[in-house]
C-alpha cells in the first residue's frame, strides 16, 4: 500500500521526467550565452557602459526612469532636460519599454541603479533573444540540439552581440517570435490567431526603443507575405491575414507611435550634418555615410568590425553551417525564404552601393528616417542564424561524406591560408609596421577556430563522433569564436589603459559632493551646467532641473530662442545655480568647489520659478516672437510676450505674491495672491497635454515668451495647478489595450487551419 506521500513523490518524478527534456535545451542556450559575457555576468571587472552615449545619455536617462518606476509612476514628462521634455515622444528613452520596467526590478545603492545590475539586465536581454530564436528553430521542426546552436548563435553574434545601445537592441530581438508567428499565419496555421500575435509582438517591438529595427523588421514581413499576394490562388486569405496582422500592429504600437507623431512635429532632431524639423528629409549622404561599405564585409567571418551596430561578424560555425544549410537543404521553402531575407538585410544596410535602396528611401514611409541602413545588419544575421540552425538540423540529421568534405575543404584553405598569413607577419614583424598585429592579434584564433571546426565536421562524416558530442563541441567552438568577438571591446574597470574610457563613467559618481550640496538648497530653480565640465546627462542622474542635456532632439521652440545659453534667457528659465570651473557669465557668486575641481555658482539675478505680470506685447507669428524674445528690450520680469493674440489682465498699483511653489515630474503646484487680475508665468516649457487648474476649475494655459507656460488669474488667493496629461499617451495606451486584448480574443475564439499561402504561392500562376 502506498502512502500519500510515496504517490507525491512519484508524480513529481514523472513531472520532471516529462519536463526535463523540453526544459534543459534552452536553459542551455542560455548558459551558452552567460558563457560569452561571462566578463560582465561573473565578474565585476569589465563594463560595456564606457563610452560617450552610454555614460553621459543612456545610463543617466535610464536612471530617471527607474526612480520613477520605482515610485510607481511612469516619467511622461522629464523636467530635468532642456527645461522640460516628453521622454515618450522622443522614443530613444524607452519610457514605455518593458524592458525598462523588468531594470527598474534591480535592488539599487543609495537610490540610484547600480553599474552591475544593468549589466545583467543586459546580458539577460541576450538570453531573451537567445529563448526566442530557440521557440522559433524548434517551430521550424529543427531538433533540440541544433536550435540551441542556432540561438547562442542568433543572440551573441554581430549586431545583437556587440551593439551597446540597449534601446537599438531590444526591438531586433523580437524578429524570432514575429516571424514564428508571420510564417504560422502565411502556412495557415490557425492563421488569424498567429497573424495577430505577430501583429502584437511587431508592436511590442515598436515600444521598446529606436525605431529603425521595427521599420526594417516591417518591411521584412511585408516582403514574405507579398509573393502570396501577388499570387491568384491564396491572395484574399493573405491579404486578410497581413490586415490582421499590421491592424494589431498599429493598435500595439500607439502608445509609442502616437505620442512620437507629435513630438516629432514640435522638435528639431541633430543628424550628422545638421539640425532637422520633422517636415525635413535626412540628407541621403547621411544614409550613405552610416552604410555598410563592401571591404567590411571582411568583418562578416574576420573580427574587429566596428563594434556597435554595424558589426557583420557571423564567424565561421556560423557561416559555415549556414553554407550547409544552402547545399543540403535548398528544397526547403524555408531555407529559400530565409536566403532571400539575408540577402535583403544586407543589400539595405549597404544602402550607398545598392541602387533599390533609393527607391524605398525616396518612397516607403519613414526610411528616410532610418539614417543608418548599417542597423539591417540585425536582420541579416537573424536570417543567417535562422540558415545556421537548419544547417546543423541538416548536418546531424544524416552525415553526407561529400557535402562535409566539401565544407571542411573551405575551412581548412581558409584556416590555413589565414594562419599561415598571421604567422608570417608576426615573423617579419620586426621589419614592418602592422596595425593588425598591434592592434587587434584575434584572426589567428579565427583560423585555429576555422582548422578545429573542419576536423569536427569530418570526424562526425566518418562516424568517429557520436551526435551529442558533436553537437556540444560544435556549441563550444562557436562560444569561444562568438566571446573572441562579444568581450573585446569591454573596458576593465582598473586597467590604465583604459581609464580615459572609464573616466566617463566615473564622473556620475565623481560628482556627487555638488548634488548633495545642491539638494540642501531650498533657493534653487534650476542648474546651468557647463557641458564642457560636465558631459552626461546631470540632471538626468541626479534628478534635478538643468538648461543642457546630452541627446539627440529638442522643442524647436526652445532651439528658436538660439541662446538659451544667454543672460536674458538664461535668467527667465531660472538659471540661479551654474555648475562650472570658471564663471559662464558675470555677476556669479562662488559658492563651493568639488572634488574634481567643478565649482558651483550663484547667479542672484536668475528669476524664480513662478512669477507675475500685468503687461503683455504680442508677436505676430513664432519667428517674430522668438527675434523679439532675444532683441527687443521690455522687461521679462514685468511683461509677457505671446503670439497673435493676448489675454485680458488688468494693471493695479499694489504688489503680487508667490506664495509657494511644489511640483513632481508631471505636476507643478503654486499659490498665489494676486494684487488684480494677472499672468502667473511658470519657466517650464510649453507643450500639448498640459492641462490647468485655478481653485479645482479649468484654466487655459496661455504659451508664454515662446516657450514657457502662464495661467491668466483673478484678484485674491489661488492655488494654481498644472498637470501633464497627454492625450496622444492615454489615446495611444488605449490603442496599444486594444491591441493586446484583440490578440487575447483571437487566441481564444475558434479557427480552423487554413491554405497554406506560403507553399503554394509559387504554383499559384
Amino acid at each position: 500500500m502506498t502512502t500519500p506521500t510515496s504517490e507525491r513523490v512519484a508524480e513529481a518524478g514523472k513531472w520532471a521526467r516529462r519536463t526535463w527534456p523540453r526544459l534543459w535545451p534552452p536553459l542551455l542556450a542560455v548558459a551558452g550565452v552567460v558563457a560569452v559575457f561571462w566578463k560582465l555576468v561573473l565578474t565585476k571587472q569589465y563594463t560595456f557602459l564606457a563610452s560617450m552615449d552610454l555614460a553621459n545619455m543612456v545610463v543617466p536617462r535610464l536612471e530617471a526612469e527607474v526612480f520613477a518606476i520605482r515610485h510607481w509612476s511612469v516619467l511622461l514628462w522629464n523636467p530635468y532636460e532642456w527645461f522640460g521634455q516628453p521622454p515618450v515622444g522622443q522614443v530613444e528613452p524607452s519610457a514605455v519599454s518593458p524592458f525598462t520596467f523588468l531594470l527598474a526590478l534591480a535592488p539599487l545603492h543609495q537610490g540610484q541603479i547600480q553599474f552591475f545590475y544593468v549589466h545583467l539586465w543586459y546580458v539577460s536581454i541576450h538570453c531573451l533573444a537567445a529563448l526566442f530564436a530557440y521557440w522559433l528553430f524548434r517551430d521550424l521542426r529543427c531538433s533540440p540540439g541544433p536550435s540551441v546552436v542556432g540561438a547562442i548563435l542568433f543572440a551573441t553574434m554581430g549586431f545583437y552581440g556587440n551593439t551597446e545601445w540597449p534601446h537599438h537592441l531590444t526591438p531586433a530581438i523580437f524578429a524570432p517570435l514575429v516571424f514564428l508567428f508571420l510564417l504560422r499565419a502565411l502556412r495557415g496555421r490557425t492563421p488569424l490567431k498567429s497573424a495577430a500575435w505577430a501583429g502584437a509582438l511587431l508592436g511590442v517591438s515598436w515600444l521598446c526603443g529606436h525605431h529603425e529595427p521595427p521599420v526594417i523588421l516591417s518591411l521584412a514581413v511585408a516582403g514574405v507575405a507579398l509573393p502570396s499576394l501577388l499570387s491568384r490562388a491564396h491572395r484574399r486569405q493573405t491579404l486578410l491575414r497581413m490586415a490582421v496582422l499590421f491592424g494589431v500592429m498599429v493598435l500595439v504600437s500607439a502608445v509609442q507611435v502616437l505620442p512620437a507623431i507629435e513630438y516629432g512635429k514640435l522638435s528639431k532632431r541633430w543628424t550628422a550634418t545638421t539640425a532637422l524639423t520633422w517636415k525635413e528629409r535626412v540628407p541621403f549622404p547621411e544614409h550613405e555615410q552610416f552604410s555598410v561599405k563592401p571591404n567590411e564585409l571582411l568583418h562578416l567571418v574576420m573580427p574587429g568590425g566596428n563594434g556597435m551596430f554595424s558589426d557583420p561578424f557571423v564567424g565561421t560555425v556560423g557561416l559555415s553551417l549556414a553554407a550547409i544549410a544552402i547545399l543540403g537543404a535548398f528544397r526547403r521553402r524555408e531555407v529559400r525564404m530565409f536566403v532571400l531575407i539575408a540577402i535583403f538585410g544586407l543589400l539595405y544596410a549597404m544602402a550607398r552601393f545598392c541602387a533599390p535602396y533609393g527607391l524605398l528611401y525616396v518612397f516607403v514611409p519613414l526610411v528616410e528616417k532610418t539614417r543608418e541602413p548599417m542597423v539591417a545588419l540585425f536582420l541579416f544575421q537573424f536570417a543567417v542564424a535562422a540558415l545556421a540552425a537548419l544547417g546543423a538540423e541538416t548536418l546531424f540529421a544524416s552525415p553526407e561524406p561529400r557535402r562535409e568534405l566539401k565544407i571542411a575543404k573551405a575551412l581548412v584553405w581558409f584556416g590555413g591560408g589565414t594562419f599561415g598569413l598571421f604567422m608570417l607577419l608576426t615573423y617579419l614583424k620586426p621589419a614592418i609596421n602592422s596595425a593588425i598585429l598591434d592592434g587587434d592579434p584575434r584572426p589567428g584564433m579565427i583560423a585555429l577556430i576555422a582548422l578545429l571546426l573542419a576536423g569536427l565536421y569530418q570526424a562526425w562524416s566518418r562516424g568517429y563522433l557520436s551526435r551529442q558530442w558533436a553537437l556540444a563541441l560544435l556549441g563550444l567552438l562557436l562560444i569561444v569564436e562568438q566571446g573572441n568577438e562579444v568581450g573585446w571591446s569591454f573596458a576593465h574597470v582598473h586597467d590604465s589603459h583604459d581609464s580615459g574610457r572609464m573616466a566617463m563613467v566615473n564622473a556620475l559618481a565623481d560628482t556627487q559632493d555638488l548634488a548633495t550640496w545642491l539638494r540642501t538648497r531650498r533657493d534653487r530653480n534650476r542648474v546651468e551646467v557647463n557641458e564642457k565640465d560636465i558631459a552626461f546627462n546631470f540632471g538626468d542622474w541626479y534628478r534635478m532641473d538643468v538648461d543642457h542635456t546630452y541627446g539627440a532632439s529638442m522643442l524647436t521652440a526652445t532651439s528658436e530662442l538660439g541662446g538659451w545659453w544667454g543672460d536674458r534667457i538664461g535668467r527667465m528659465y531660472g538659471l540661479n545655480y551654474v555648475a562650472s570651473r570658471t564663471p559662464t557669465r558675470g555677476g556669479l557668486q562662488e559658492m563651493i568647489t568639488g572634488k574634481t575641481g567643478i565649482k558651483l555658482w550663484y547667479n542672484p539675478d536668475a528669476f524664480p520659478r513662478a512669477w507675475t505680470v500685468h503687461q503683455i506685447v504680442v508677436a505676430p507669428n513664432e519667428s517674430s516672437g522668438a527675434d523679439m524674445m532675444n532683441n527687443w528690450p521690455f522687461d521679462l520680469r514685468a511683461t509677457a510676450l505671446t503670439v497673435r493674440s493676448k489675454p485680458a489682465l488688468d494693471t493695479c498699483g499694489g504688489a503680487d505674491k508667490v506664495l509657494w511653489i511644489g511640483e513632481k515630474p508631471s505636476q507643478v503646484w503654486v499659490n498665489v495672491e494676486m494684487a488684480c487680475k494677472g499672468l502667473l508665468i511658470v519657466s517650464d516649457n510649453w507643450y500639448p497635454g498640459w492641462r490647468a487648474e485655478v481653485d479645482g476649475r479649468p484654466a487655459e494655459i496661455w504659451k508664454v515668451n515662446t516657450v514657457i507656460r502662464g495661467v491668466v488669474v483673478n484678484a485674491g488667493k489661488h492655488t494654481v495647478a498644472m498637470r501633464y496629461r497627454p492625450f496622444s499617451v492615454y489615446f495611444g495606451f488605449a490603442f496599444t489595450l486594444v491591441g493586446l486584448v484583440a490578440a487575447v480574443v483571437m487566441q481564444r475564439r475558434r479557427e480552423t487551419d487554413g491554405a497554406d499561402a506560403l507553399g503554394d504561392a509559387s504554383k499559384a500562376d
